[in-house]
């Protein structure tokens, strides 16, 4: 038994995941996402943490979505409204950074497969031009 250990192993992670609310269709995406990953050879072995918790891929999934996938919400700058779905502390200063390369690392080619909102090429293009931005501001 691992009780000394200060890290939770995965698949009480993955149990926390499941747990988070009683709905059914969690449930469903979890084992579909897990399932998904599983057969394009990423397999999820560690769940992503963020504030201490085990970051909520299945509201993450559902917030990014609605807002019309990851690359709209990198193009229209919709983190915070997700980083406040999540209900994460807006101490985090790197909470959009931070959940832009969980989604790409965890549910990007997930959406990719079933929502079809872009593609890679699309999403390497948002990030190119959040980048962009970003640096021009720093000139002058």
């Amino acid at each position: 038994n691992q009780e000394t250990s200060k890290h939770s192993s995965f698949e009480e992670d993955k149990r926390k995941l499941y747990e988070l609310t009683d709905d059914m269709k969690r449930k469903d995406f979890l084992d579909e996402l897990f399932m998904f990953m599983q057969q394009r050879g990423t397999p999820i072995n560690r769940l992503p943490i963020m504030a201490k918790q085990v970051l909520d891929l299945y509201e993450l999934c559902n917030l990014v979505v609605s807002r019309g996938g990851l690359v709209d919400v990198i193009n229209k700058k919709l983190w915070q409204e997700i980083i406040k779905g999540l209900k994460l502390p807006s101490s985090i200063t790197s909470a959009a950074f931070t959940l832009r390369t969980q989604y790409m690392k965890y549910i990007y080619p997930f959406e990719c497969e079933k929502n079809k909102l872009s593609n890679p090429q699309e999403l390497q293009i948002a990030i190119d031009g959040n980048r962009r931005e970003g640096r021009r501001s720093s000139y002058g």
